[in-house]
């Protein structure tokens, strides 16, 4: 039997035990702050127990996933002691790396299925099927953890956590401001007569920025280095296009756009 504890029932932990406590051979422990989380839990047969954090040392479990926020994952992992394997699953890797330097099995996770929709019902919208998922440590806990998760069908990846940081301040976290800053601007110049006009590019577009504030301002901030050159290359781009539309060139916004667009079937 695989034992599997996991510290934070919000929607990516309580998603994940649930797929997990779904696959023959596992059983799954719960904690979260909230005791009404923990009940519906129970209930719903999303975890089949719940654990006490001070009794972590000596749980007989195969992994710990600490699934809660940033700062919290970063309080948690300080005082954490504990020889079992451990993971964690924030989108931010070199301060959680730092913050469990001390633990002798602990590998930094980040899985790539999200949602904006927070908390034990959000678990209905995360998607862990073939989404990747972003492994920090040393070889040994990486296959470890790669093992143990499989019921999830990730795509798994070992990163270095500086590539990590940079890249996603790159393609989440300043896309996330760019949302934000988007609906601000509509906000701030938007007439009565203005809602009919807002369809599906905008809304498409700007869907992340409904996500939870709490949680994104704790994002935002634990990598807010990369996250600020992001979004500064982000502005030279954004003026570059604007000063074609000033000039009138549409020759060569005709080719930035062409080739924006070419950079984006190649994504997809």
């Amino acid at each position: 039997m695989t034992r599997i504890a996991i510290w934070g029932l919000g929607a990516i932990g309580s998603a994940m035990a649930e797929q997990l406590s779904r696959t023959e051979g596992y059983e799954v422990l719960g904690f979260d702050i909230n005791p009404v989380t923990i009940r519906e839990a129970l209930a719903a047969g999303v975890v089949q127990g719940a654990f006490n954090p001070a009794e972590i040392n000596v749980l007989p479990i195969d992994l710990l996933v600490v699934a809660v926020p940033p700062t919290e994952t970063i309080a948690v992992l300080r005082d954490l002691q504990t020889n079992n394997l451990v993971v964690d699953v924030a989108s931010i890797k070199q301060p959680i790396m730092q913050a469990a330097n001390h633990l002798l099995h602990f590998v930094g996770g980040h899985p790539m299925a999200g949602t904006d929709e927070t908390g034990f019902l959000g678990r209905k919208k995360v998607r862990f099927n073939q989404a990747s998922f972003f492994l920090v440590g040393n070889d040994a806990d990486c296959r470890r953890i790669m093992t143990l998760l499989s019921p999830l069908d990730s795509r798994f990846e070992t990163v270095d956590a500086t590539e990590h940081d940079a890249l996603i301040a790159l393609t989440s976290d300043a896309t996330h401001l760019i949302a934000q800053a988007l609906v601000a601007t509509l906000g701030g110049n938007m007439s009565e007569g203005a809602r009919p006009f807002i369809g599906p590019g905008f809304r498409d577009t700007t869907r992340i920025a409904a996500a939870n504030p709490e949680l994104w301002t704790q994002i935002l901030l634990a990598n807010r280095v990369a996250t600020t050159e992001a979004v500064t290359n982000f502005m030279i781009e954004l003026q570059r296009l604007r000063e074609l539309l000033v000039n009138n060139d549409a020759e060569q916004l005709l080719t930035a756009l062409t080739a924006i667009q070419q950079i984006r079937r190649e994504l997809a």
